[in-house]
């Protein structure tokens, strides 16, 4: 149990330096006895939030029951692979930008630890300001990537800038490129799973919302 609260412990510690944007969180991470499990905390913590979110949009649309679950785990399932693709990006970007060797688990905790702003994600639900928070949060979340990719890869920070809009703009090439092809085989994939249709377009499948299932008239 003592090591459970030392857990926990560690990633609130984590959170609060993520908000401060800490140049050193990083290696505070590393000399923390837990080290990447830490990231994963607050990721874990942040994608609970952002999923209780999907989980309003998803009962407001009459999703209950094993189709609601099943939303959940393709919208989470997906989110994993979003920031993993973002950490796969950023450290190739970033390995060939400085010419360091660093460590992909590095880059990984930072982008889990740029997660940490999300932890507010269920406020998206408060009427008439859910997008303008969600972008804020967004937002917030790419300046503490920010902060984070100057310590990793140890560059200044427009340097820091460029490699976290670099990675963006990868993202987006994706988002145009593939994101159709991922829309479909998603809506495939879910039809036979479910028996229902999802409504969900490239940018969702890239941005990580919700899979709203259609109504299926009978």
């Amino acid at each position: 149990m003592d090591q459970f609260w030392r857990y926990l412990s560690g990633v609130f510690e984590l959170i609060g330096r993520a908000y401060r944007l800490d140049p050193a969180v990083l290696t505070w991470v590393k000399e923390n006895p837990f080290s990447i499990s830490v990231a994963v905390g607050v990721a874990l913590m942040a994608a609970l939030s952002v999923m209780i979110g999907h989980a309003v949009v998803l009962l407001l649309n009459r999703i209950t029951g094993w189709w609601l679950a099943a939303g959940l785990l393709l919208s989470a399932f997906w989110l994993v692979v979003l920031h993993v693709v973002e950490s796969v990006v950023l450290w190739a970007l970033g390995s060939l930008i400085s010419g360091e060797q660093i460590p992909y688990l590095l880059v990984l905790s930072g982008v889990l630890i740029s997660t940490a702003p999300q932890i507010w994600g269920f406020l998206v639900l408060i009427p008439y300001m859910g997008t303008a928070i969600n972008r804020f949060l967004s937002a917030w979340s790419a300046i503490v990537l920010w902060a984070a990719t100057a310590g990793i890869f140890g560059v200044g920070r427009w340097t820091a800038l460029a490699m976290v809009a670099a990675s963006w703009l990868v993202m987006q090439v994706l988002s145009t490129v593939c994101a159709p092809w991922f829309s479909r085989a998603l809506a495939l994939w879910f039809y036979r799973v479910t028996g229902r249709p999802i409504r969900v377009s490239g940018s969702d499948v890239l941005n990580g919302s919700p899979m709203i299932a259609s109504e299926v008239s009978a």
